[in-house]
């Protein structure tokens, strides 16, 4: 407290310095002293804004009342900047929170499971695919190739009231690495300055012993390299240059790369996860079985629920795409664009779908990302199709079933929350029939000047309120925003 009251005092000096000079300058000072005495506020409450019905939207929680003793799978896709395993902790902590007789270690989480991307292009020792960025491979050897892998990690939350709950915790991060690592953050250095936290995650080695020739770090930057980087002395100034490096070169920079021509590699990669997860048993090893589920199923033997954050959303979105394309062209022979292996994926997305009536996005980037795809009369058709997909498996899963069990299987639903000072955060657009939400919520205490970008934009899934309202359905009592 005493750190924070002599910052604030110094921050008075020079603010009163600011308003003899220029207003700007002083209004900036002001929000720096908002920002500085935030640090020990609580987070903010649900936004009100123009309501909208929402009590119809379903919750986690009656999912898991009407589970029963079925497991319930909570697919969890990150979003941009993330520096390793681990996204989904935070998640998990606030969801076991709110399960009788649910308990997690106090530090580190580990998964029940791990699978990788493995078939196809992404097979083990595979010849990498022929991406360039100016000029210059982006993988050089298989090495590094494994190394880049998607993979999704499984952990289970024991109820004391009913079945387990599946975290599928789907990590895409590694196939942004080595161009963020080898490009981005090296030049980064000689321009802004260093930023040591990422670079040493860049240079970090760490094998993945249960996996041989996987890796959870990968030396992208050598030590040498890294000394040498390290002690350049910084150019920019240093809150530009902290919000360049955070938000742009280690953040945004993945929205740029999944929009671009390794956008099929992420699609692939995801989708290869979805069969891992649809394999995935929380009592026995991994099985088939949800193949024979799904041709002659007696009963709904589990529901899904999607929860994405910021990039995520849109790699959901892109996944969950009704039609075959035609993926990674580059790559070496194998891939499984086609045949056998394809069929397969298809048929886990569309298993997975089918059980799926929530998709929660955190911070949803959907609407930005579709620019890079805008075409005479395309984006909006590509959006609506996709989602309308999904819908109309839904609701033919839900006529089949009907009477089947003792709660009614819920319509499909899209629940986007924002905090409207997140700097990369918009509107999920109205797309009837389909049941679309958007909810606000202040993620950092606000000020009106100024709130906290990085924690805006990332502590949705460590905001009570927003999963108070995602797991009771007692909690459903917010005001919705509709998105004109």
């Amino acid at each position: 407290m005493r750190m924070i009251m002599g910052t604030e005092s110094r921050l008075m000096i020079f603010s009163a310095r600011a308003m003899r000079a220029r207003p700007y300058k002083a209004l900036f000072a002001l929000a720096l002293i908002a920002g500085a005495a935030s640090r020990s506020q609580a987070q903010g409450k649900v936004v009100p804004g123009r309501p909208q019905d929402v009590t119809q939207i379903s919750t986690i929680g009656e999912l898991l009342q009407s589970a029963g003793l079925r497991p319930l799978h909570i697919l969890y896709v990150h979003g941009i900047g993330a520096l390793g395993a681990g996204d989904s902790w935070t998640f998990q902590r606030q969801v076991c929170s709110r399960l009788p007789g649910c308990t997690l270690p106090k530090k580190e989480l580990v998964p029940d499971g791990r699978d990788y991307a493995d078939s196809g292009v992404f097979q083990k020792d595979a010849t990498p695919p022929s991406f360039k960025y100016m000029g210059n491979a982006v993988w050089t050897k298989p090495e590094e190739w494994d190394a880049s892998a998607p993979f999704v990690d499984h952990y289970v939350l024991r109820r004391g009231n009913g079945g387990p709950v599946v975290v599928d915790e789907i990590n895409w991060w590694p196939l942004v690495f080595p161009l963020k690592c080898k490009a981005i953050m090296r030049q980064e250095a000689y321009l802004a300055g260093p930023d040591k936290t990422y670079l040493d995650l860049c240079a970090k080695s760490e094998e993945d012993k249960p996996h041989p020739g996987r890796y959870k770090f990968y030396p992208w930057i050598n030590s040498d390299d890294l000394k040498a980087l390290e002690s350049i002395r910084p150019k920019g100034a240093l809150i530009n240059r902290s919000l360049k490096n955070n938000l742009l070169d280690w953040g945004f920079s993945d929205a740029i790369t999944a929009v671009g021509s390794m956008h099929d590699l992420f699609r692939e990669g995801i989708r290869q996860l979805f069969v891992k997860s649809a394999r995935f048993h929380a009592d026995r090893p991994e099985t088939d079985e949800w193949e024979q589920q799904d041709k002659s199923p007696q009963q709904v033997d589990r529901e899904f629920v999607v929860v994405s954050h910021s990039l995520g959303s849109y790699l959901v979105f892109s996944t969950l795409h009704p039609e075959q394309q035609e993926l990674v062209p580059q790559a070496a022979p194998g891939y499984s664009g086609s045949g056998e292996a394809s069929a397969r994926e298809d048929a886990a997305a569309e298993y997975i779908l089918k059980r799926t009536s929530l998709i929660y996005f955190f911070a949803n980037q959907v609407p930005l990302l579709e620019l890079a795809d805008v075409e005479e009369s395309k984006v909006t058709e590509q959006v609506s199709k996709r989602m309308q997909a999904w819908r109309d498996l839904r609701e033919n899963f839900r006529t089949k079933h009907a009477g089947e069990n003792k709660e009614p299987l819920k319509p499909p639903q899209v629940v986007a929350w924002s905090d409207p000072s997140d700097l990369l955060t918009w509107c999920v657009p109205e797309m009837k029939p389909l049941t679309i939400v958007n909810l606000y919520v202040r993620n950092t205490w606000w000020h009106w000047i100024l709130a906290n970008p990085q924690k805006a934009h990332g502590n949705y899934d460590s905001n009570k309120h927003v999963l108070g309202i995602m797991m009771s359905p007692k909690a459903v009592e917010a005001k919705g925003q509709v998105c004109q």
